[in-house]
């Protein structure tokens, strides 16, 4: 996980979210320094008795949505839409929306000086911003943004990737996943040439794969590539090429 918190003005954030009680609005500004006003409205659930609904897995209460973020912070004007999920264990919930939030701040707040934008970016596979795994042991999701500013050759893809344990409501790093993480770097090294050949063998250093969420097939990396393809490549590694190099029953709770 890429978390990292950069300086960062207050930015209109407008997020919709249905849920089973009605449709709820709320809408966050800020009228001078210091000030944040919230408004909401929802529509109250019905009076009809209802029948009591049988337990779920946890997995099938979070659900998937998709929050705008738009405004200007200093210099920066950003339009993106943020990767959130509603539903399911309330500290898991908050752990995997403040750090997809987190990585859009960073890259806000580290884009540099002049008329930069941040806007919705996708890689060369099409692959977007989204809830990437929804699964009883994890959630997990990618932001992907685009930077552009006035002048420059052309604009740029950004990557910031959240693995969220299910069971601890804590993010998963790599050395929570590998038992040697410089061994483990060793092996995706030579793994990513091999299942995709528009990617050069990245460093074989662990902090080379830190931009990964675990899908059901293995482990999905987005590679760093040159711009012509997009800055960023996905690459699946399927779990039994490094499962014996990953701590005991991590394989089974990244794999769901």
């Amino acid at each position: 996980m890429t978390s990292r918190r950069g300086g960062v003005a207050t930015i209109l954030l407008a997020v919709t979210v249905l849920a089973a009680c009605g449709e709820s609005t709320q809408t966050t500004s800020s009228n001078s320094p210091g000030q944040v006003i919230v408004t909401s409205s929802s529509t109250p659930p019905s009076s009809a008795a209802a029948p009591m609904p049988s337990p779920t897995p946890a997995a099938q209460r979070y659900v998937a949505a998709s929050v705008p973020v738009t405004g200007v912070s200093g210099t920066t004007t950003v339009d993106v839409l943020l990767p959130q999920v509603t539903g399911g264990d309330a500290a898991v919930r908050s752990r995997f929306n403040s750090g997809m939030r987190a990585g859009l701040d960073d890259l806000i707040g580290n884009v540099g000086g002049g008329q930069f934008t941040v806007a919705n970016g996708s890689l060369v596979t099409d692959e977007r911003s989204r809830v990437t795994t929804i699964t009883e042991t994890v959630v997990a999701g990618v932001g992907i943004y685009m930077t552009n500013a006035p002048g420059a050759a052309h604009p740029n893809n950004h990557v910031a990737t959240t693995t969220i344990n299910a069971s601890t409501a804590q993010p998963i790093l790599l050395t929570d996943v590998f038992v040697d993480p410089a061994a483990a770097a060793q092996r995706l090294a030579m793994l990513v040439p091999r299942l995709d050949s528009r990617a050069d063998p990245p460093q074989p250093a662990i902090d080379s794969f830190l931009n990964w969420v675990p899908l059901s097939t293995g482990f999905h990396i987005y590679v760093s590539v040159i711009h012509a393809l997009g800055d960023y490549l996905p690459v699946t590694v399927p779990w039994d090429d490094i499962s014996d190099l990953m701590k005991p029953g991590m394989a089974a709770v990244l794999g769901g």
